[in-house]
């Protein structure tokens, strides 16, 4: 009987033991939960574009911090409004999650102009000018007998200085070449000469050919013959270096038409031609 008692008492405190841990377990549990908020979470609003006040207040308004990580600048947004965010708009953070925000700033930074002049076309100079965090507007063109050549540069109509600083986003006005310049020499004897010789001769004396105009019969336009062209050689006449002379081609040189191969050397390109 005894024995039975003792049995009893023992499978008794066994069970309250038990409920104890049970209890325990369960207000542990509980704890955890209420500690790390456990499925409260908060979707992250969406901050880019706001300021840096409206932020904070939304922020605040859903239990969560902020903290600046970077700032950048970007002309096309007014300072001190958020560039960007992370963790993402949309992500589920919990209750007092830091968010980072990126703001872009009140001054831009300066940076120096590439040397460019006299050492790029405008498609790589447009390239170069953009790394460096600046706009490029509408060049302007000189006469240049280099085509697209930058020959200058400006800020705010002002020749930049070398080494001088100049905010980013500042826009760069290229001065850039025509082409064709200023400089004129006289208008090159052409007739009698092979296309393919009056082609190399032009372009010794940075002259194109302009239009081709080929007789029935020419074939082989390398190997047919300049019987007339535009502008005509003569005292006086000139053209613009850059500028381009018509050719008119036969196979065979037509009657009437006299070839003075002296003239071929007698002209010079020169700046003094007004």
């Amino acid at each position: 009987m005894l024995k039975k008692f003792f049995n009893k008492v023992l499978l008794y405190n066994i069970l309250i033991a038990i409920g104890i841990v049970v209890i325990l377990l369960l207000i542990v549990q509980s704890g955890l939960k209420t500690y790390t908020r456990h499925d409260e979470s908060i979707v992250v609003p969406p901050l880019r574009g706001m300021t840096f006040e409206q932020v904070k207040t939304i922020l605040s308004d859903n239990n969560l911090e902020w903290e600046v990580m970077d700032s950048v600048f970007d002309v096309n947004k007014p300072p001190l409004t958020i560039v960007e965010q992370n963790p993402k708009p949309g992500a589920k953070v919990k209750q007092g999650r830091t968010i980072y925000v990126t703001i872009n700033a009140t001054t831009a930074p300066t940076t120096e102009i590439p040397d460019l002049i006299g050492r790029s076309s405008l498609k790589y100079a447009k390239m170069q000018l953009e790394s460096f965090g600046l706009k490029v507007g509408e060049p302007i063109y000189k006469p240049d007998p280099h085509l697209n050549a930058v020959i200058g540069i400006l800020i705010n109509g002002k020749p930049v200085t070398k080494k001088g600083k100049y905010p980013k986003g500042s826009t760069v006005t290229l001065i850039l070449g025509d082409g064709l310049g200023n400089s004129k020499i006289s208008v090159p004897y052409l007739i009698g000469l092979r296309y393919d010789e009056a082609e190399f001769k032009l372009k010794g004396y940075s002259l194109n050919v302009g239009a081709i105009v080929a007789d029935n019969g020419v074939i082989d336009t390398s190997g047919a013959v300049i019987y007339k062209q535009s502008p005509t050689y003569g005292p006086g006449n000139s053209i613009r270096i850059g500028e381009a002379i018509d050719l008119f081609l036969a196979k065979e040189l037509p009657e009437g038409i006299e070839v003075h191969t002296e003239l071929y050397d007698m002209e010079a390109p020169t700046d003094s031609i007004p």
